[in-house]
């Protein structure tokens, strides 16, 4: 690809500043940039394919150069695929991959690590890998309509798998506003393809509603910042909307508790 880069959609903390060169993607480096691009080689080098090469740093060390990663990312608006049930499936079945994988790739603790979203329990839980956290639906690129890798790591932090579970949900099972989609059954769905073994699917919709809570709190902590970008969007939204879902997931949780239960 010659000329100029081209810019790669997608993304709300990095809109406008991803670029394309090539086989290369051009990125604002995050601050534990280094301890993040070791992780993802340790993946890659224990069998998991499905992240980005790191390929190093711009000169000054503020922009990162990672691995294109080809196929398809479902960004705004979602086309009617993004909601099937193999879809979801196998995003389950990919993050189950990278957290069997990340478990024998020390994190290190959670020292270096962001903490924005990252579990509360942390590198101590019993466990613990280093999530995604943030496995939204922009976040996954999908080949034959498969999820075949994970970009933006940014957010990554060691924390239980569950975590990382209870976050995909919040993009891709209890979903808001979308007509025609039953959340209990997509979170069954979910649970399914990353194989969730029996106490995490107990534990789950309490997880899910502790992760909202952290979400929540992110996003106000960027707009008390003034974080243009976030501003817009909790703007659009809304205390109430948030405190209407949070309700929503506590008055269900029964629901969504007996569907991921029954056999």
């Amino acid at each position: 690809m010659d000329g100029d880069p081209e810019v790669l959609s997608g993304g709300l903390a990095n809109a406008g500043a991803v670029r394309r060169r090539g086989d290369a993607v051009e990125r604002p480096a995050p601050p534990h940039a280094a301890l993040l691009h070791a992780h993802l080689r340790a993946l890659r080098e224990r069998g998991f394919d499905g992240v980005p090469v790191p390929l190093g740093f711009s000169a000054s060390g503020r922009r990162e150069r990672l691995s294109y990663v080809p196929g398809e990312v479902a960004v705004a608006p979602h086309p009617p695929w993004t909601w099937t049930d193999e879809v979801l499936r196998s995003v389950g079945a990919l993050l189950r991959r990278m957290h069997d994988t990340a478990a024998a790739v020390p994190s290190g603790g959670a020292a270096g690590w962001p903490a924005d979203l990252a579990d509360p329990e942390g590198a101590a839980a019993p466990g613990a890998v280093v999530c995604h956290n943030d496995v939204c639906l922009e976040n996954v690129v999908f080949r034959d309509g498969r999820a075949a890798a994970l970009i933006d790591f940014d957010l990554a932090a060691p924390g239980r798998p569950v975590w990382d579970v209870a976050m995909t949900a919040r993009y891709w099972a209890p979903m808001r506003g979308r007509d025609g989609l039953d959340p209990s059954h997509r979170l069954r769905v979910l649970a399914d393809g990353y194989g969730l073994g029996r106490a995490d699917r107990a534990a789950l919709p309490r997880v899910i509603e502790q992760a909202t809570a952290v979400c929540r709190a992110f996003v106000e902590r960027r707009v008390e910042r003034g974080d243009a970008a976030y501003t817009a969007v909790y703007e659009e939204s809304g205390r109430a909307v948030w405190d209407r879902h949070q309700a929503w997931l506590a008055d269900h949780r029964r629901a969504l508790t007996a569907a991921l239960l029954t056999d």
